[in-house]
């Protein structure tokens, strides 16, 4: 009787042991097919994507209506609760590095290469808002700026205002085909954008929207040097005179200037200036905080 009961016993075991093996083997086959499904649902997404070209026709459909406009202009409200609080952060930061921003706009240009020579000299950075077409036209002096360091960030195709403002996806669909012109000459990808004239008057809220959802970074300006408007050494003066106010503000210096001959023709007397100051210049990245002009009720379509 103990001899068949424990027989009894084994037998229950051994079937026991093979059902659990029946199952880890059911369980693994279960398993392969479903990794092989969703490798093959990830194949067939991959190729799905490769042949949707990109429309901003739905974000266009968002924005039309009177809900929307609510909904974007309570999201832009609150992105720019955050980022006033995270710029607030990185100036503190700036100040105790005696940090400025050298921004130069519209280029490059046939005299970028003795710009970059000037502040090379100078051990100094600088950022440059490029326009797509530009880029396309001087392609080995972007190729240096990327290798030496400097900052390259976006800047539209036309520098138009009737055209890059002349619908609500205008700017997005400018600043798309900027990021994509550099990425083909340097590799990389930036997300900082100035957008030509400031984004004041005539960056809509909706347009501030749509920029967001790609991760656009719009930087604007505390010192204009008026470069574009003082044809001669006295923008200089001015630009000292104007970031000697944002010290004492406790703001640092973000300055607009541009890739043009008489800028770089007076550029050293201004770096002379900023070296003996100990300023430390420091260029913009897809991480910094943005200095951007609020709308505030100001802005509005351009006529």
């Amino acid at each position: 009787m103990r001899s068949r009961k424990r027989l009894n016993r084994r037998g229950k075991i051994a079937v026991s042991v093979l059902f659990i093996v029946l199952i880890v083997l059911i369980s693994g086959l279960f398993g392969d097919n479903q990794k092989k499904l969703a490798k093959e649902k990830d194949n067939q997404a991959e190729n799905t994507m490769a042949v949707i070209p990109f429309s901003v026709e739905p974000l266009v459909a968002f924005t039309d209506s009177t809900l929307s406009r609510s909904i974007i202009e309570s999201t832009n409200e609150k992105s720019e609760v955050t980022r006033k609080k995270e710029y607030a952060k990185q100036n503190k930061i700036d100040q105790k590095e005696n940090a400025i921003y050298l921004t130069f706009d519209d280029g490059p240009t046939n005299v970028t290469d003795e710009l970059l020579d000037i502040l090379s000299d100078y051990h100094m950075n600088a950022t440059f808002f490029m326009v797509g077409p530009n880029i396309k036209q001087y392609p080995e002096v972007v190729k240096r700026m990327h290798e030496e360091g400097f900052g390259l960030a976006l800047h539209g195709m036309t520098h138009d205002v009737y055209k890059i403002y002349r619908n609500e996806t205008a700017p997005l669909e400018e600043m798309l085909e900027n990021q994509e012109i550099l990425s083909e000459v340097t590799g990389m990808s930036t997300e900082v954008i100035r957008l030509p004239y400031g984004s004041i008057p005539y960056l809509t809220e909706g347009m501030r929207y749509m920029l967001a959802q790609y991760n656009f970074k719009i930087w604007d300006w505390n010192v204009d040097s008026l470069d574009w408007k003082l044809n001669n050494k006295s923008y200089v003066q001015h630009t000292i005179q104007e970031i000697e106010e944002m010290k004492q503000k406790g703001l640092t210096p973000v300055i607009l200037l541009h890739d043009r001959q008489e800028t770089v023709k007076h550029l050293p007397k201004l770096l002379s200036y900023l070296k003996e100051q100990g300023y430390k210049t420091k260029i913009l990245t897809n991480d910094s905080p943005p200095l951007t002009f609020p709308c505030e009720g100001r802005c509005r379509p351009v006529k």
